[in-house]
């Protein structure tokens, strides 16, 4: 009896553990020229834990309409892997489609991931760009535009993200070359249990039925391969 008892209570306080364990999400986008590279890293535990994603690489296909992506990932338990994915119009319409299924299949799907995202805390956020067309009336126009246009994003983000820092962008014209650089930098923090009770909801209201996904990966989970898009 004292064993269960004993046992009982690891459980639970590995549970309450794992609930309010906080995990930090780096990320990092910077397109300079045509060269795009994407960085992220999940972190737990003061750096214990961690999962290391970086996306060096994104082209287009010479031979096809795809974007091809090289893509690096890095675990506590497992050395640096490389690889390679090509990313067809076709998938990226698929994926689309799969996202409207779920959306008609789960009840109260937008105000259950406001929910969540509202419990996610913005702990750093940084925006900068770097646009010019070679013709000072052209970028200054082009400039107020997208003055307008990221103001307009951030605002949206503040409105579903818990913010606790003020946003820092910028868009600097460059009246003599032709070039349209960025780079996005921010840190993001939540906490486990609030990302399982977030599935659960979607568990709970589901509305029933089986879903037909179009994507490789999730008509795989669902044992629907014949669904996949030709």
């Amino acid at each position: 009896m004292k064993w269960i008892v004993m046992i009982l209570a690891i459980l639970i306080a590995v549970l309450l553990l794992l609930i309010f364990t906080k995990v930090r999400v780096h990320f990092t986008y910077k397109r300079i020229q045509k060269d795009d590279l994407i960085h992220m890293k999940m972190t737990a535990w003061h750096g214990l834990l961690h999962y290391t994603l970086k996306v060096p690489v994104i082209k287009k296909d010479d031979e096809s309409t795809a974007l091809i992506v090289e893509k690096e990932t890095d675990t506590m338990n497992e050395t640096e892997k490389k690889s390679t994915a090509k990313l067809t119009p076709e998938e990226f319409m698929d994926g689309l489609s799969d996202m409207r299924a779920l959306i008609h299949h789960i009840v109260d799907l937008h105000r259950i991931i406001r929910h969540f995202l509202g419990k996610v805390q913005v702990k750093e956020f940084a925006w900068h760009s770097v646009i010019g067309t070679k013709h000072a009336a052209q970028t200054g126009i082009l400039t107020g535009n997208c003055w307008a246009l990221k103001g307009s994003i951030i605002g949206l983000l503040t409105t579903y993200l818990n913010f606790r820092v003020m946003p820092s962008y910028t868009i600097t014209p460059d009246f003599y070359q032709k070039q349209a650089n960025t780079s996005i930098a921010c840190i993001l923090e939540f906490r486990v249990g609030q990302a399982i009770l977030t599935g659960i909801k979607l568990l709970r209201y589901w509305k029933g039925g089986k879903v037909k996904f179009k994507s490789k990966k999730l008509a795989k989970l669902t044992g629907d391969s014949n669904n996949q898009s030709m």
